[in-house]
């Protein structure tokens, strides 16, 4: 039997959580806060307001309706960051609609892999997206609708958005009149994310409207300090969880989110002046642009306050160059999984002290160290697994009760991968990853999908992929191959192979050939031992 004598429990504390869903919320809120700007594209300066985010969210919610979608039914939304990304998420959760988020940058095969978890009925894609997805189209399982968020015209195959409305709704529909439908927060599900979880192809994380809920609460009072910021800025992917939460605060507590669809180092800093925005949501690729390019002088952005940095770890060093250089009274490192909503755990101390550690497990989240080999909980300053359970914790992963069961116990503890140890103070620190799953500018990057792309070529006999330590991007993927008999190969041939079929973040930071790929009896990369052999290359280099 498990141990469960040693857990950490978040502060036990009574979350003003809603009972509403998500449509619920979101419908009343933009009805009732006053008329102003929501969404601004920094790059063309084109707004919404968020009165005109709410008339266009119910008549595109109707439009489901009448298209014949019902709760538990699934759409997509597959879109860089744009001012009109929301409206069918707003429009499918005011129904119980599942909204399942794409990455624009997947390929033709990862998008299939994708779409074939959640079958979504209808996809709503930007111009810019919709290529990979009608080359997909008629490759899946379930043949989807395509439709145009950011056009007013039909594009190609896909219908406009404003167009699909119409054709679904009558000429004298009033807005103000239609109502979201009421859930069962606990068990509905609001979002079907991806993850590749601890290990594997991604998978599709189900996401209620509770969790959610959940989550609002916990960091509504995490942040009862810092007054809500009334003018954020997103360069975070909105397909991301992070990105996600952006959005969706913005919507519950007001105020304005200028958007980025790409990073623009002049552009990111100028808005910052100029919009004097006060709390920055980064990840440590953006931390480490921050704390050591010459272009930051050439600004002013002595309005930034508070940083907070998740999607993967913060160095030391860029943690202080930031404090030092911006002058900032907080920099708050997190940790958390899209299986957990968001966060878990979050430095919410000025980090002068315990400056490595992500911080203390939120509110109402219990936490465990355990020993991978005896199963049993540990005390401070011991390294092991981390499991949590709690509200945050997701529903399962969507048509797969394997790897739910594999992820989540019968006890509820959601079981991360991630090795890690906490002090005397209860504050924690992530050490290594047991799971195989690489980091890279806060996206997910599987090993599993890089060896089987790197095994497709004709002149690679094996290979395995680790993730190696980069200060600007967190990870890169490293590939150790071996060449089939006789064949000859470069580095760069092997880097190019697999950038043509792969996201911008997945692709190669190096390759090393080796006779052979270490394996266990059950034909189990070792990758422990690959990374000593990175590590071996680079200390003769």
């Amino acid at each position: 039997m498990v141990d469960e004598d040693i857990i950490i429990y978040g502060d036990r504390i009574t979350i003003p959580t809603s009972n509403d869903s998500l449509g619920i919320q979101f419908h009343t809120a933009l009805m009732e806060n006053k008329e102003e700007p929501l969404f601004i594209d920094v790059f063309s300066g084109e707004s919404v307001t968020n009165k005109a985010v709410f008339k266009n969210s119910c008549r595109l919610g109707q439009c489901l309706r009448n298209f014949g979608l019902v709760k538990g039914d699934v759409i997509a939304v597959c879109s860089e960051n744009n001012i009109y990304l929301f409206d069918p998420v707003l429009a499918a959760l005011y129904s119980g609609i599942i909204v399942s988020m794409f990455s624009p940058l997947y390929t033709e095969g990862e998008f299939i892999h994708i779409a074939n978890i959640s079958q979504p009925s209808v996809i709503f894609c930007s111009v810019q997206s919709s290529s990979v997805a009608l080359k997909a189209k008629d490759r899946l399982k379930k043949t989807p609708k395509i439709v145009i968020i950011n056009d007013k015209s039909d594009y190609r195959e896909c219908q406009s958005m404003e167009n699909f409305i119409l054709e679904n709704i009558s000429k004298n529909f009033d807005f103000n009149k239609f109502i979201p439908h009421p859930l069962n927060v606990r068990d509905d599900v609001a979002f079907v994310m991806h993850s590749s979880g601890t290990t594997g192809l991604p998978k599709g994380v189900m996401l209620t409207h509770f969790n959610y809920n959940t989550t609002f609460g916990i960091f509504n009072l995490t942040r009862a300090t810092v007054q809500h910021a009334q003018v954020s800025l997103a360069v975070i992917p909105l397909f991301h969880a992070y990105g996600l939460f952006l959005l969706c605060e913005r919507i519950l507590w007001g105020g304005q989110l200028i958007l980025m669809s790409n990073f623009d180092p002049h552009i990111y800093l100028k808005t910052i002046q100029d919009y004097k925005i006060e709390n920055l949501s980064i990840v440590p690729s953006i931390a480490n642009f921050l704390a050591k390019s010459e272009i930051v002088n050439k600004y002013d952005l002595s309005c930034v306050k508070v940083i907070y940095c998740g999607a993967a770890p913060l160095s030391r060093n860029v943690q202080e160059g930031l404090i030092e250089r911006l002058k900032v009274d907080q920099v708050k490192q997190a940790y958390g999984m899209t299986e957990a909503t968001l966060g878990l755990i979050i430095h919410s101390d000025i980090n002068k002290t315990a400056p490595n550690s992500c911080g203390r497990v939120l509110p109402n989240v219990s936490v465990k160290v355990v020993d991978i080999d005896t199963g049993k909980s540990l005390g401070p300053m011991k390294t092991g697994e981390l499991w949590f359970r709690g509200d945050v914790i997701m529903k399962g992963y969507y048509n797969n009760p394997e790897a739910t069961r594999n992820a989540i116990d019968e006890n509820g503890w959601l079981h991360t991968g991630d090795i890690g140890y906490y002090d005397h103070n209860h504050m924690f620190y992530i050490v290594d990853r047991l799971k195989e799953l690489i980091k890279c500018k806060g996206y997910q990057v599987a090993p599993a999908e890089l060896e089987a792309i790197l095994l497709s070529h004709p002149k690679i006999a094996d290979a395995g992929v680790v993730g190696i330590s980069n200060e600007r991007y967190g990870e890169v993927p490293f590939a150790f191959v071996a060449k089939a008999q006789n064949q000859s190969l470069s580095e760069s041939e092997v880097e190019s192979f697999v950038a043509e079929q792969v996201s911008p973040y997945k692709r190669l930071g190096g390759v090393k050939f080796v006779s052979n790929i270490p394996r266990n009896p059950g034909g189990k990369i070792l990758r422990r031992y690959l990374r000593d052999q990175f590590f071996i290359q680079k200390s003769n280099l």
